[in-house]
């Protein structure tokens, strides 16, 4: 969780409206993806101390209502609020928004690739490999078999991923929101360390997708088109009518002199 909160701090997003010369880099999903890898032999030991109830009470409460910024109904909420407070720059929300669904829609499908027992249903009789299943369960399992990866925590980094984009300034609140639901998942013995490590991978793969400087530039052209009609109209017809009435209040001018 530390490598999130580190590599968001120099998120390579371009701002608003401004394309990078370069691709947005693969490096930070590369990143937290390893550090999934690296909490396999802390997810046992992790979980059997949080569902021994060690996790201080407050605490608990403090993470239990940080769900909300990873919960679906959470996610859109925000994405509303910022949508009516940011109605100026309306144009970049289908980016934003797709960038979250995308994030959530890769979280699915890797949850269909390969089962894994969630933390409240196994019965740690086993290593951390007898917690994985079988190969392409496709619809199949149990939602008590779709640990991997934290689907929440996909949503979470990807929407502190656009928060960052649009307003930099918040940087490290968004990071504390999404730490703050990363631990949601790991107290509600929902997800091992790992899945959570993995999820935040997919949620930032995800923003190197669709963010500006990323993979997919197929926002660029739909931006650039609803930026021109919103300050000129369709045909440019208010450019035109403010360039008379530019020459009106010249003529004016002069006849008054």
């Amino acid at each position: 969780m530390s490598e999130l909160a580190a590599s968001l701090h120099v998120l390579p997003f371009a701002p608003p409206g401004i394309r990078p010369r370069s691709r947005l880099r693969i490096w930070l999903p590369a990143v937290l993806a390893l550090a999934g890898f690296a909490a396999l032999p802390l997810d046992l030991p992790l979980a059997r101390w949080i569902a021994a109830g060690r996790c201080p009470a407050d605490l608990g409460r403090l993470l239990h209502l940080a769900e909300a910024y990873a919960h679906g109904f959470g996610v859109t909420a925000i994405l509303l609020t910022a949508i009516v407070l940011d109605w100026r720059r309306r144009e970049l929300f289908p980016r934003a928004i797709a960038t979250v669904a995308g994030a959530g829609l890769l979280a699915n499908l890797l949850k269909m690739s390969l089962a894994r027992t969630r933390p409240h249903a196994f019965s740690f009789a086993g290593d951390v490999w007898t917690t994985f299943g079988h190969w392409l369960p496709l619809s199949r399992a149990a939602s008590d078999f779709e640990s991997f990866p934290s689907g929440h925590m996909a949503a979470a980094a990807a929407l502190t991923a656009v928060l960052i984009w649009l307003y930099p300034r918040g940087r490290w609140l968004f990071v504390t929101f999404a730490l703050l639901a990363g631990g949601q998942r790991l107290y509600s013995t929902a997800h091992f360390l790992s899945d959570v490590a993995w999820g935040a991978a997919v949620g930032t793969f995800a923003a190197s997708l669709f963010l500006p400087g990323g993979w997919l530039s197929l926002f660029d052209r739909f931006e650039a088109y609803l930026t021109r009609r919103r300050n000129y109209g369709v045909g440019g017809e208010k450019l035109r009518a403010s360039s008379a009435a530019r020459g009106v209040q010249a003529a004016g001018c002069d006849s008054s002199r």
